[in-house]
Formats: C-alpha cells, sequence, structure tokens
C-alpha cells in the first residue's frame, strides 16, 4: 500500500514512454468508467496523469468522458448500431467482449497493431479475452481474480477447501458467536460472478449455453443453491451479505467478526492494510472450494482497452495503446488495480515480487476461470442474482423452479 502513495509522481517520469508525437490538433475520443475529478480514487489520479502525459507528448487532445462500468458495453453497443458518434478508444471487461462482438461494435485490431511490440509479449490472460476465433479484439493490460482471505491464527490448520469443510468450520465460528465468512451475494449480477460461479462450474453446471441463452435451471446448480441456504442459515454468513452492498460485506472483516473474506485482488483497494497483512503473514490468501468431486475455482476477469467500430481516430487510439502497454507504466497501473499485468516485461517489475501478488499469480494461474458468456450478459446475471437472493432468504421456495423462472423471464425478454 505504501508504494501506491507515490504512483502519481512516478506516473509523471514516465512522459518521454508515451508514443511518439503525432500531427497538432487531433482528438481522441475515451470512455472509461473512472471520474477524473476525484482525487481519492488512485486509479483515476493514475490515468489522468497518463492521459496529461499523451497529450503532452503526442499533441492529441483527450476528449474524455465517464461511463459507469455497468454501463460501458450497452452504451457503446447503442451507439455504433445507430450510426453515431462512437469514442475512439474504449475500456472494456472480458465479460463484455462476446456481447460488444455480437453487436458488431468492435473493430479487429490484429493490422492497426501490426507493429507494436508489445502485442507479442502479451499472456494468456489477454489471448483468453481478446483473440477470439484467431482475430484480435482489444488488448487486456491486467488480470484480476476472486480470492479468499482469512485470518491466520483463526485457521490453525489451515482453510478449508472442500464445502463439507466450509461447514464443519462454520458450526466452530458461530459457537464462538462469530462469522466463518463474509462475502458479497446480493442482487447484482457480481454476487454470480464471484460468490457462485466457480462453485457451479465446480460441481459440473453451467450458467450460460453455447449461444449465451440461460442455462442455470439444472440440479448441478440447484445443489449449490442449496449449499448456500445452508451455509446461510448455520449462521456462516451475516444478513448484510444477502441484502446489502459490497462495502457491507468488507464491514465484518474488518471489524474482525469475520474469519475469512471472500472478495478478490481488487479488495486490496478496498481495505486498508490488507497487502500489508498479507505480506506480515497475519492474513493467508487461497482460492476456491471444492463442490462435490470437482476441483476449486475463482472467477477471472481481464479489463483492457477496445477500438469501436467506425471510431474517428484509430491511429490517435494505436498511439494511446503504444505508450499504456510501455512496461513500466503497464507495472505501474496493474500495481494501482492489484491485479496482473499483461506483458512479461510489465510483470518482471519489482512490485510483483512479493508474498501477495505471488499468490495471486498462483491462484488465479491454477484456478481462474473466465466466466460464460452471453449477448446480454448482465442483465442475466442480474435475474439470476435476485432469484438466487430470494432462494436464500425463503427457503420454501423450490429451487428448481425459482431458476427456471429467472431463465424464462430472460429468455422471453432477449430472445
Amino acid at each position: 500500500m505504501k508504494k501506491l502513495a507515490m504512483l502519481s509522481v512516478l506516473i509523471l517520469l514516465l512522459v518521454g514512454a508515451v508514443a511518439p508525437a503525432l500531427s497538432q490538433g487531433e482528438e481522441l475520443v475515451m470512455w472509461s468508467r473512472y471520474d477524473l475529478a476525484d482525487t481519492s480514487d488512485n486509479n483515476a489520479v493514475t490515468l489522468n496523469a497518463r492521459i496529461e502525459a499523451f497529450q503532452e507528448a503526442t499533441g492529441i487532445t483527450v476528449r474524455y468522458e465517464t461511463v459507469a462500468w455497468d454501463q460501458l458495453s450497452t452504451k457503446l453497443a447503442i451507439a455504433v448500431q445507430a450510426g453515431g458518434d462512437v469514442p475512439d478508444i474504449v475500456e472494456v471487461g472480458s465479460q463484455h467482449v462476446p456481447s460488444l462482438l455480437d453487436a458488431g461494435a468492435l473493430a479487429p485490431l490484429d493490422e492497426l497493431l501490426a507493429d507494436e511490440a508489445f502485442v507479442t509479449d502479451l499472456g494468456d490472460g489477454d489471448r483468453l479475452a481478446c483473440v477470439i476465433e484467431g482475430v484480435r479484439y482489444c488488448v487486456a493490460h491486467n488480470v484480476r481474480g476472486g480470492m479468499t482471505y482469512y485470518r491466520v491464527a483463526d485457521f490453525p490448520d489451515g482453510y478449508p477447501q472442500t464445502t463439507e469443510e466450509w461447514l464443519a468450520a462454520a458450526g466452530t465460528f458461530t459457537a464462538a458467536d462469530r462469522f466463518f465468512s463474509t462475502q458479497f451475494a446480493g442482487r447484482s449480477y457480481g454476487a454470480i460472478e464471484i460468490a457462485w460461479w466457480p462453485m457451479i462450474y465446480s460441481n459440473g453446471g453451467s450458467i450460460f449455453d453455447e449461444e449465451g441463452k440461460p442455462a442455470w435451471a439444472t440440479p448441478e446448480v440447484a445443489a449449490v443453491v442449496e449449499f448456500a441456504r445452508e451455509i446461510y442459515a448455520s449462521g456462516a454468513l451475516p444478513e448484510a451479505n444477502i441484502t446489502g452492498d459490497f462495502a457491507d460485506a468488507e464491514a465484518p472483516w474488518m471489524d474482525g467478526t469475520a474469519g475469512s473474506f471472500r472478495g478478490g485482488s481488487w479488495s486490496a483497494i478496498f481495505i486498508p492494510g490488507l497487502q500489508d497483512s498479507v505480506e506480515a503473514g497475519e492474513v493467508g490468501m487461497t482460492g476456491g472450494v471444492a463442490f462435490g468431486e470437482g476441483t476449486p475455482h475463482v472467477f477471472m476477469v481481464s479489463e483492457g482497452w477496445a477500438v469501436p467500430t467506425g471510431a474517428a481516430n484509430p491511429e490517435g487510439a494505436r498511439a494511446w495503446l503504444s505508450g499504456f502497454m510501455e512496461p513500466e507504466f503497464l507495472a505501474t497501473w496493474a500495481a494501482a488495480q492489484f491485479g496482473i499485468p499483461t506483458t512479461g516485461a510489465a510483470y518482471e517489475a519489482s512490485e510483483f515480487s512479493g508474498v501477495f501478488y505471488q499468490n495471486v499469480d498462483t491462484i488465479l494461474g491454477e484456478q481462474g476461470l473466465y466466466m460464460q458468456q452471453s449477448p446480454y450478459y448482465v442483465e442475466s446475471l442480474d435475474a439470476l442474482a435476485i432469484a438466487w437472493q430470494e432462494m436464500l432468504l425463503d427457503p420454501s421456495i423450490d429451487a428448481l423452479e425459482r431458476l427456471q423462472q429467472a431463465a424464462d423471464e430472460v429468455l422471453n425478454r432477449y430472445w
């Protein structure tokens, strides 16, 4: 965490690493989630400094627009299909690439980036997200994923690795008037991604079929619902996990009432001292839980940049990518995100030599799992999350019937 206080200074030292100057008077329209006026957000500060450096080095003026993360893909798809103004460079997540492709919203990048050396250094985290049927449609800059943090003193024999061990450990914590774990499991697609999707996959289930249609009304998924009900009914999880938001799920970990916290590598952004506690050996890190005869998995996501179909300044976008993916800056940006950079050159930076990042890299390498895709990804998972919350709060609801109802809602609305 101490390193991050110096990020703004480091960014300003990297001006010379931005792409060579282009002609004056150009404009680059950029969409991303960050509010550049928010000086309390280190990621916004880092991006803002990078934009200023880019403008100074290239003579290109960046026209920036903040768009909410869960609205970026929908807004871009509508803009492209309507034939209106689109950005030249837009932030994308691996979950949204297929839906944007389905909408015809992403331009192929192989020819545009043919002479960029960084492309040959990109790893599997980028290729799995951005190279579709042999064609590159985005450039991922970091990979993050689900992580379980636990207080080492609370688990002297190590953290439970199976659902059976979870239930046994839960009883011990409940008897001591504490929570075994805390995790976000509310009415949002994020709850499915982080909390339940890895278990579903471990149990042989699916969320979507090959067309991206709901495929979750199955016994394999219903079995995970029943386990979630059991672990919640045991008192192992705070009620705020089900009825609250992301911040509500973090509170029982920070005040010590929960022995473990299921979040992500990104959790170090929001929980003060988390990375330092891992480095000191006070907090351990592990991945997912094995369900039945399956193996453990964690949700994995790549984040990066894409050039929309119809972009007015693709060469400006290329210049932005060239500078952004320069190893020293990319390492700084990935560290600000608490993610693993997607190029080998950036990963060799000192930021990633500590215990925290080595754990992240190992867990994602062994258990990381990209979410199945759908052209209606967020809408579908939101519908499933709402149903899941209802099933947790009302044990009388038949799981298979409610899962089918949620699937039918999505199918009737979008297909």
